[in-house]
């Protein structure tokens, strides 16, 4: 008997890829780069940044929508992820910057005087000269790049063996998801971290040995390298939740007792999608932070992972492709209004600013969402074979 290709069995593949290679090659054509500039290099940013939200709600919808977790440390390895990359960026820059200031001296500088003289730029801003222990690998591109799965991947697979194995479920697993990412943002405001402390790794944007390629172009090839990060991600994800394994996990998510009294490892199937989910969540922050070109213990506060949570529920929890929607529409809208752009309302006696109040209408819709359209913005595709059966 024939398998089905998985392609087959996940109808949105397709579809979720060509949406992406066009809108991708649009804004590319639009950009100040390579097309006629309609779109300017900052909304550039704004769209590359949204794509790589989008591969984490793919992730959050992973642990969520389809094995049942409601993670509310997603955005802990995302921040992990930046972290990572952030090292390198910032090391190689600030290298760079030391190097040519330091050959203007009569003796060049040996090698430990040109890292002491990084350190010493780096961290001065915390009262420190020396190169923290974290930083070790912060000279390599390829073993920082390593370390953006690894650590986040680890951090996963520890806290999710030491959770599983416990059978810690339900509220409670949210709850410790929670206090994990709380007491790493916590450990990161403290100066003597190794990051930092709440200035955080900033110039980000900068990237090493390229400094007359300007903006423009590093934001369209960000947009691209988070495209494909994105299109990728989602194959895999679609690969998985689209064969047995898909059938396993979905079914931990509606009966866990039954699945285990029948015989499947639950907790390695847990482990595997947390981990794996955790991995993917941090491709995603290590392709945002260069394009925001800052980063900060503020942006794994658990309220953070929140957001999260209520962007896959509004785009609809268990579809992968309703992620991305519920991303990309909350994140545009979220940036529209916050920016100055929606136009105020004004009240007898009241003026409705966005900027105030957007967090409260996206709240509204999150509750709104969970009472009336479970299936979120992604069950309106639900509805269009039915009509066309009627028709």
């Amino acid at each position: 008997m024939t398998r089905t290709p998985f392609i087959l069995r996940n109808k949105s593949v397709l579809p979720v890829l060509a949406v992406l290679a066009v809108f991708t090659l649009a804004v590319t054509f639009l950009s100040h780069a390579y097309g006629n500039g309609a779109i300017p290099t900052s909304m550039v940013k704004v769209l590359g940044k949204t794509l790589c939200l989008a591969l984490a709600a793919v992730a959050m919808d992973l642990v969520w929508g389809y094995l049942g977790i409601l993670s509310l440390g997603q955005m802990a390895f995302f921040a992990l992820g930046g972290y990572m990359i952030g090292q390198w960026l910032m090391y190689a820059r600030t290298e760079d910057i030391v190097a040519a200031s330091l050959a203007q001296n009569p003796i060049p500088p040996t090698p430990l005087e040109l890292q002491q003289a990084t350190a010493n730029q780096i961290f001065g801003v915390v009262g420190s000269a020396d190169l923290p222990t974290t930083w070790a690998f912060a000279h390599s591109l390829p073993l920082q790049l390593m370390l953006v799965v690894a650590v986040p991947g680890l951090l996963a697979l520890v806290f999710g063996w030491l959770a599983f194995r416990s059978r810690v479920n339900g509220v409670y697993l949210s709850i410790l998801t929670q206090a994990m990412t709380l007491a790493l943002a916590l450990w990161l405001f403290q100066n003597d971290s190794g990051f930092r402390g709440n200035n955080g790794l900033s110039g980000l944007q900068n990237l090493p040995g390229l400094e007359g390629v300007g903006q423009a172009k590093v934001s369209v090839w960000f947009l691209w390298a988070s495209a494909v990060a994105l299109g990728l991600c989602y194959v895999l994800a679609a690969w998985i939740v689209s064969g047995k394994f898909g059938s396993v996990i979905r079914a931990i998510r509606d009966d866990e007792t039954r699945v285990r009294f029948l015989g499947y490892p639950v907790e390695g199937f847990k482990l595997v999608v947390f981990t794996l989910a955790a991995m993917i969540t941090a491709i995603a922050g290590a392709l945002y932070y260069p394009q925001a070109g800052i980063i900060n213990p503020a942006e794994m506060m658990p309220i953070a992972s929140i957001y999260l949570a209520v962007w896959v529920a509004i785009g609809g929890r268990g579809r992968l492709y309703g992620a991305i929607i519920g991303a990309v529409v909350v994140s545009l809208l979220s940036s529209w209004f916050t920016g100055g752009r929606a136009p105020d309302i004004a009240l007898p006696g009241y003026v409705i600013k966005w900027v105030d109040w957007w967090q409260v209408a996206l709240g509204l819709s999150f509750v709104l969402v969970t009472l009336f359209a479970p299936k979120g913005i992604a069950g309106i595709f639900d509805l269009m074979p039915r009509r066309k059966d009627k028709a």
